[in-house]
């Protein structure tokens, strides 16, 4: 299979893995999407859906008041996460804003290893996780297909994947530009 196959089949896994590998502790504290308590970040590996995104120039997510897509067009990343309307700003690396809703999953990674793209210097790190977790997940995968999910770690988005059936919370992948060392160091510090 060529590295680009590998990497279609691996995208699904490594947006919810990046979020998983963001979590980097074990405490399995989920919560419900409809929990309007939750809103700021934990800081820890959380798992939310994306309400609505900018990237210079190209706004995506429902109508939004314009007020709201000035606020995250005048956002400058890196950013500490921040409330708006209910809801947690945050950035990912290549400088796109998130808004997103309360966490799905917050914490809960059982494994974390990684792994290599076939023979390219090219590695993802593979997440599983824990029951807790993987129950959410299949209740989001089950119900929200279509849906954009966030995961996100230490306050900002390490990637984001649309919901849709072969996601599945025990092979999630974290696909970034990870070398063989970035990549294992993810994996302790998702486990650690």
């Amino acid at each position: 299979m060529g590295a680009v196959r590998h990497l279609r089949t691996l995208a699904p896994l490594a947006l919810a893995a990046g979020l998983l590998a963001a979590c980097g502790n074990n405490s399995s504290s989920s919560s419900s999407v409809d929990d309007s308590t939750v809103v700021g970040s934990s800081g820890g590996f959380e798992i939310r859906p994306v309400f609505a995104r900018y990237a210079p120039g190209v706004p995506f997510g429902p109508q939004l008041p314009q007020d709201l897509v000035d606020e995250m067009k005048q956002q400058s990343c890196p950013m500490k996460p921040q409330e708006v309307q209910a809801m947690l700003m945050e950035c990912d690396a290549g400088k796109t804003v998130y808004l997103l809703k309360n966490p799905i999953v917050s914490g809960d990674v059982a494994t974390a290893t990684a792994q290599q793209v076939g023979h390219k210097d090219i590695w993802f790190v593979e997440v599983g996780l824990d029951d807790t977790g993987a129950a959410a997940m299949q209740t989001v995968i089950k119900d929200q297909v279509g849906t954009e999910l966030a995961f996100s770690y230490g306050g900002k988005v390490v990637t984001s994947v649309v919901v849709d059936q072969s996601l599945h919370p025990d092979h999630i992948g974290l696909i970034g530009d990870f070398d063989k060392a970035q990549a294992t160091q993810l994996a302790s510090a998702l486990t650690g």
